[in-house]
C-alpha cells in the first residue's frame, strides 16, 4: 500500500519550487539575451497589484507545512 510521509510531500515541493526556479532563471537569461522583457517582471508586478493573493497563498504554504511538521 502506498504511504505518503511529510518528508515525501517536503521532498515534492522542493523538486517543484526548485524547478520553478529553474525554469525562471532560464527564461531570464534567454530574454536579456534577446534583449526582451523576462517573465520575472510580470510577476513581480502581479505580486505588487495583488498583495492579498500573494500573502493568502504564503500563509496556505506555511499552514501546509506547519500541519505535515509540528510534532
Amino acid at each position: 500500500m502506498l504511504q505518503i510521509s511529510p518528508g515525501a510531500i517536503l521532498s515534492l515541493l522542493a523538486t517543484i519550487f526548485a524547478g520553478i526556479v529553474f525554469i525562471l532563471m532560464l527564461n531570464e537569461t534567454i530574454s536579456l539575451g534577446k534583449g526582451q522583457a523576462p517573465l520575472t517582471n510580470l510577476i513581480r508586478s502581479l505580486v505588487r497589484a495583488y498583495p492579498r493573493v500573494s500573502y493568502v497563498v504564503a500563509v496556505g504554504i506555511g499552514m501546509l507545512l506547519g500541519h505535515l511538521f509540528w510534532p
